[in-house]
């Protein structure tokens, strides 16, 4: 067998300590973590071997409704592509009918510590789009006129972030991107190129695992069942959205409780609140009632969110359901927002 595939299957091998180091895991706790490596696995193949060309580079997707990091968003469609600052790039599409849509470019550092620092950023507010929803964007570290989204000198990657009210009625962007200028040369395989791509995604599974188990102990400690507003810095060095104030809970749950959460609601772009497990992965969105946003919320009278989170549907509005889980982290993002509130948390008895 070739040094570079046992390498490979050795390294991937290790990565199981990640989860066996987790303590208080219960057995669904434990196959989810499993699970979440070979999700992880999924995707930093993509990154790194299907999509790694920053000459020729396309969009992929790194988070989706089966392969999930660090509290993806169940109202997003992510689209992430490679890319060299030494290099020129354009995006063009057209932009649908998606409320939100932000682009920005990052130093991805997540197989090395756990980072995704922002380089620049730009929303649909930012840019003109043609009357038809045709739009040219251009990703460059030098400065043009029109639409523009800047590259540092580190930069590596770009994230478009697509974020729907009601994914049923409303039309995605549909957009490419390609280096200007290219050389047409071919991006042909060998096998130290080939090393280095399976490399770098052992590394990224273990990287990505770590800082989000890091960060789930760190909540558990400073968030349990309570919200708190936390340093927004930190969340955006992980490759969070400017643009977003994020507030977390770390929740734990009875089989004879419900959560009963309250908040005044801002004025905003759009806000969300979503349950995960503890890898942080939103729970499965396609099948369950997981999470809330501004258009699927049903507001009291004076205008308060009410939500209550229970282990079996309720007959109450605004009712998350857990999947099975006792254990897990709550997301509340305000988008454009002018103020941040802070949402009350407390646990009720079944008898509600």
């Amino acid at each position: 067998v070739s040094k570079v595939w046992s390498d490979f299957c050795d390294g991937l091998k290790l990565l199981g300590e990640v989860i066996e180091g987790v303590e208080g895991l219960n057995d669904l706790d434990r196959a989810e973590g499993y699970r979440y490596l070979t999700r992880l696995l999924r995707l930093a193949l993509e990154m790194n071997l299907e999509h790694s060309s920053a000459e020729h580079a396309s969009f992929y997707s790194l988070s989706h409704e089966t392969a999930k990091i660090g509290g993806d968003n169940p109202d997003n469609f992510y689209q992430n592509a490679n890319v060299n600052a030494a290099f020129d790039y354009e995006i063009v599409g057209d932009v649908g009918t998606v409320p939100y849509l932000s682009f920005g470019s990052k130093e991805n550092r997540y197989s090395i510590d756990g980072r995704m620092t922002s380089t620049g950023e730009v929303d649909l507010s930012d840019l003109e789009a043609d009357a038809d929803g045709s739009i040219r964007i251009l990703v460059s570290k030098y400065k043009h006129d029109g639409n523009w989204l800047p590259l540092g000198e580190k930069s590596n990657m770009v994230i478009v972030r697509q974020t729907f009210n009601d994914r049923r009625t409303e039309l995605p962007a549909r957009l490419t991107i390609r280096r200007i200028n290219s050389d047409g040369n071919y991006d042909l395989l060998d096998m130290d190129l080939l090393r280095e791509q399976l490399e770098r995604s052992i590394a990224f599974v273990a990287g990505t695992a770590r800082t989000f188990v890091g960060w789930v102990d760190l909540f558990k400690t400073g968030h349990f069942n309570k919200f708190d507003l936390g340093d927004q810095s930190f969340f955006q060095a992980a490759g969070g959205d400017p643009n977003i104030c994020y507030i977390y809970a770390y929740w734990e749950l009875a089989g004879d409780e419900v959560i009963q959460i309250r908040s005044k609601v801002p004025n905003c772009d759009y806000w969300n609140i979503q349950l995960t497990n503890v890898w942080m992965e939103s729970l499965d969105y396609r099948f369950y009632p997981v999470h809330l946003n501004n258009a699927s919320a049903e507001l009291d009278d004076d205008g308060y969110l009410t939500l209550h989170i229970s282990h079996r549907p309720l007959n109450m509005k605004n009712n998350l359901v857990t999947t099975g889980h006792d254990k897990g982290l709550l997301l509340l993002r305000w988008v454009g927002a002018t103020e941040h509130p802070i949402p009350d948390l407390v646990r009720l008895n079944r008898s509600l």
